[in-house]
């Protein structure tokens, strides 16, 4: 298996523009999703997962678009909420339904019940996010790395991190927006090679 782990591109919390815990792109990260497509127009593209928060799905919307695949809605892969970021306790999330109906490419992952909650229960740390970030790489991920399929995801900052770990233990890629970390399973789950690709990113390669 190939899997592909992207951080969000660029949002406008990212350069302190606000926009609260479901904020959407700054104007170079909606530039940056679009160039995501063009690493991976020669791969045959499987499957697309995606956090559920907005400024996830504006980025893998790009990449859904050009191989004609439904994003797939993780709720493990979202953000962390920490004790400190009250916004995230406060916001106003929508239901499972209302992110469907809001968007037409999406659908939230077979094993979630789209009549509960997909947001995490505040507040968390890094262990908790670690854990449900491996919850969904052996259910989903691992029973594929005996195969060929090119799988992506999408997260953010630390669940992305966790995720390579999950891939990669002891994984030390830097996590850029939008920039493509790419992990070769072999059949026994065992990383063979880890690189990151920031190259289709020209000037705009940020952390």
């Amino acid at each position: 298996m190939h899997l592909y782990v992207i951080r969000h591109a660029q949002s406008t919390m990212n350069i302190k523009q606000g926009g609260g815990a479901n904020c959407e792109l700054s104007p170079v990260g909606y530039w940056q999703a679009e160039q995501i497509p063009s690493f991976f127009s020669d791969i045959p593209v499987k499957a697309i997962y995606c956090s559920p928060l907005r400024r996830t799905i504006l980025t893998a919307l790009p990449l859904a678009q050009a191989h004609q695949l439904p994003i797939i809605l993780v709720p493990e892969m979202s953000e962390m909420f920490l004790e400190e970021w009250t916004d995230y306790r406060d916001y106003d999330w929508q239901s499972c339904g209302e992110i469907e109906s809001v968007y037409s490419d999406v659908e939230f992952i077979d094993t979630h019940d789209k009549s509960k909650q997909w947001w995490p229960v505040w507040p968390e740390d890094k262990r908790i996010v670690g854990a449900r970030v491996q919850r969904f790489y052996d259910a989903h991920l691992a029973p594929r790395t005996g195969s060929d399929e090119h799988i992506v995801v999408f997260g953010h900052g630390q669940s992305t991190a966790d995720l390579k770990r999950s891939a990669n233990p002891g994984d030390k890629i830097p996590v850029y927006n939008a920039g493509v970390v790419e992990f070769v399973m072999n059949s026994e789950g065992k990383c063979l090679s880890a690189k990151v690709h920031t190259d289709h990113l020209g000037p705009h390669v940020s952390d």
